[in-house]
């Protein structure tokens, strides 16, 4: 999964890109491990002065090598984080309806976060110490070989295996890794629980009772991180001992092997030295970079990254012959075993205005949800009078807007319409007394109106957005629950001269409201 979405990542930026930028990395690198090499010349005696001015350039430049690669490593990173999360965007928004139920929004938007954080990081440290540890390991292990091959390959040993102790007490570090994301998740999550049930907790004065639980959370992640932070700087201080003594033994048998010529003394003390500063991070670096991937992969198992997502149509049959919308044999339960229909036959036709009426729990918002496909029914088939997928708009029961213009949310998802046009409907509909002027139309988002808008504003809106699309089939749940009587029958006006041959099915409680409609369903309790 992790390697899937990665290639995913590699792929929109572009693999020439990468090569390329690997290629940079290399040479950069390269300059920069060869210090040793040219301080050692710079001691050499003898040497003329263009040669020595060379040398001076040549270190110069060497020494520019780091900030050089860190200052082009930033379009890099960027391009990282733009392809980590439309990559996880793309997967959420194919998910079916019962994904956007089951799964908090605090939830989805932390592991969104975390898991592009991570591909940065990842990045930034795991490229790098490849291309890194592979450059110092190649020159240093050729360098010391001119001078003893035994010594060379003694250096190339010791290091690679310090590399692989490294790698192993890493992983042993997953779980707990798994763990601390898991609980900074449940922060997160908490935050949004709160402030979705503010009124709640103010009106039954729970706030010492909530501080009390956003307490226990915070510790368990604090318990969490310090387990993981623990075993990260126990491994890390073995490995700084362990690089020590290796370096000490590459040490004295170089001086053994090699001689003690000062030039060659200074070259393998050079090497290890730098050897050393580069190494000694590694364990650190690895572990990150093991961390990163597990906070990818634990986001991408919570995300339900690569899961199927395509929406099942099985149960809808197009025919532009019939004459009504027809249930037949539908039978849906929820997921608790609750049976919601059994064996349904019911139809609507097409072109009128249907009111759905009936008890609380007989099924009606179910029912507008089996139609637009949110819900999958367990057997049966919905025949839809029409030649393929029709054009279909759900207006729910709980208004929510885009936090873009006014505008853009009445003409949503994309309708061309010229702003004088919106305008009229805007006054037909009494929506002027909130939006006067065509700044608060194509500029102001419902945020700048701070408070100001209603629940029957907000309904307005949605209808509006009803109008302007005129869809194929339309589908309202209790959607005039906030409007007055003098709006509600300027509504349904609007209805009859905008939508004359729409097909309207509308959940309605107001029974004052039937005689708007055309026929009437009643969905009564067995």
């Amino acid at each position: 999964m992790v390697g899937k979405y990665l290639r995913q990542v590699i792929n929109r930026i572009g693999i020439p890109k990468i090569a390329l930028f690997c290629v940079f990395l290399f040479l950069a690198y390269a300059v920069y491990f060869a210090q040793p090499y040219l301080i050692t010349e710079l001691f050499q005696a003898h040497l003329s002065t263009n040669c020595q001015i060379l040398l001076v350039l040549a270190m110069a430049v060497s020494l520019m090598m780091m900030p050089l690669i860190n200052s082009c490593n930033n379009s890099f990173i960027q391009a990282v984080r733009k392809f980590s999360k439309q990559i996880l965007w793309e997967s959420v928004v194919n998910k079916p309806f019962s994904y956007f139920s089951d799964k908090p929004v605090g939830k989805v938007q932390s592991y969104i976060k975390d898991v592009s954080f991570a591909c940065r990081e990842l990045e930034q440290s795991g490229l790098g110490v490849v291309v890194q540890m592979s450059v110092m390991l190649i020159m240093y292990t050729i360098m010391l070989s001119i001078q003893n091959i035994f010594v060379g390959f003694l250096y190339l040993f010791f290091f690679v295996s310090y590399m692989l102790i490294s790698v192993w007490m890493a992983r042993k570090n997953r779980d707990n890794v798994a763990a601390s994301l898991k609980s900074a998740s449940k922060v997160n999550e908490y935050i949004i629980d709160y402030y979705s049930n503010i009124e709640t907790i103010l009106a039954t004065n729970s706030k010492d009772f909530e501080e009390q639980n956003m307490d226990k959370i915070l510790n368990d992640e604090q318990k969490t991180f310090i387990k993981v932070q623990k075993i990260t700087n126990e491994a890390s201080l073995f490995q700084q001992f362990l690089i020590v003594i290796l370096a000490c033994i590459i040490t004295a048998l170089g001086q053994f092997l090699i001689g003690t010529k000062e030039n060659q003394a200074l070259s393998l003390i050079l090497i290890l030295l730098y050897s050393i500063v580069n190494l000694s991070g590694f364990g650190t670096q690895y572990l990150a970079i093991e961390e990163f991937l597990n906070r990818i992969r634990s986001g991408l198992s919570e995300l339900e990254y690569g899961e199927n997502a395509t929406k099942n149509l099985s149960a809808f049959k197009f025919d532009q012959n019939a004459k009504t919308i027809a249930f037949k044999q539908i039978s849906y339960s929820y997921k608790n075993k609750q049976d919601v229909f059994q064996n349904l036959d019911l139809e609507f036709k097409k072109g009128k205005m249907t009111a759905l009426v009936g008890p609380n729990g007989t099924g009606k918002s179910t029912m507008l949800k089996l139609l637009t496909g949110f819900y999958q029914p367990q057997s049966g088939q919905i025949i839809l009078p029409f030649a393929k997928q029709p054009d279909l708009m759900y207006l729910p029961q709980s208004t929510q807007l885009f936090n873009r213009s006014i505008m853009a949310n009445i003409c949503y998802p994309n309708n061309k319409v010229a702003v004088k046009e919106v305008f009229k409907l805007i006054e037909e509909v009494n929506l002027n007394t909130l939006i006067h002027t065509e700044k608060d139309l194509t500029v102001k988002t419902p945020g700048d109106f701070k408070n100001k808008i209603s629940g029957g504003e907000k309904q307005k809106i949605l209808f509006l957005r009803a109008i302007i699309s005129k869809p194929q089939i339309l589908l309202l749940d209790e959607f005039t629950s906030n409007l007055d009587e003098n709006t509600i029958a300027i509504v349904y006006r609007m209805i009859k001269k905008y939508l004359p041959n729409v097909t309207i099915i509308s959940v309605v409680h107001r029974f004052a409201e039937l005689k708007y409609y055309d026929e009437v369903v009643n969905l009564k309790k067995d």
